[in-house]
């Protein structure tokens, strides 16, 4: 009976350590998005996560996210458009609602991915303050894989070439990267 009961013992524990790795790879990835184009690149993100095996994700807009989701998260991708030369209002009141007290957010990973209607319209400067957010909360920020994507992946939607078109492969691949990287650091990390 004792061998049996130590077998149970095992089981029991080697469960709920595989439990929590699985849950603690878990991999936020959401956004805000009026035109479709920001969540496309936001599908992109995950298409990138998927790559990596043990790396799950959940894809959902800010709107549908809930505070439980925040906190069960090894990582959080987030995603809006430029808004004036900022996120859109809908994103900054997502951050504001993140838990503040106790800074449970903190030594999460945390990256972030844009879309701009054209060139100089504040694709850095809205990545930045989105950034800046997260590193107030004690995240640890990962950018993209590519050098032109080092604070994570922008795309121009409504300017030049890019005008009136789907999302750009260009983009796309800036947006997959940074969802793999993602994936890989927590990996590493959890």
């Amino acid at each position: 009976m004792k061998t049996f009961s130590k077998l149970f013992f095992f089981l029991a524990i080697f469960s709920c350590v595989s439990l929590k790795a699985q849950s603690e790879r878990n991999i936020l990835i959401t956004y805000h998005s009026e035109s479709g184009k920001t969540q496309a690149m936001a599908e992109a993100v995950a298409k990138g996560v998927a790559e990596v095996k043990g790396a799950d994700f959940v894809l959902k807009p800010i709107a549908e996210v809930s505070e439980h989701e925040i906190l069960q998260a090894s990582a959080i991708i987030l995603g809006s458009p430029v808004y004036n030369a900022n996120m859109t209002p809908e994103v900054q009141a997502f951050i504001n609602s993140w838990p503040f007290e106790g800074r449970p957010l903190k030594n999460k990973i945390g990256a972030v991915f844009v879309t701009g209607g054209g060139f100089s319209i504040g694709e850095e400067a809205v990545m930045f303050s989105m950034i800046r957010s997260m590193m107030i909360h004690g995240m640890i920020i990962v950018g993209g894989e590519e050098l032109e994507a080092a604070f994570g992946a922008s795309a121009i939607t409504g300017e030049g070439e890019f005008a009136e078109k789907e999302v750009q492969e260009i983009f796309l691949k800036k947006a997959e990267g940074l969802g793999k990287r993602v994936g890989e650091m927590v990996l590493k990390f959890y």
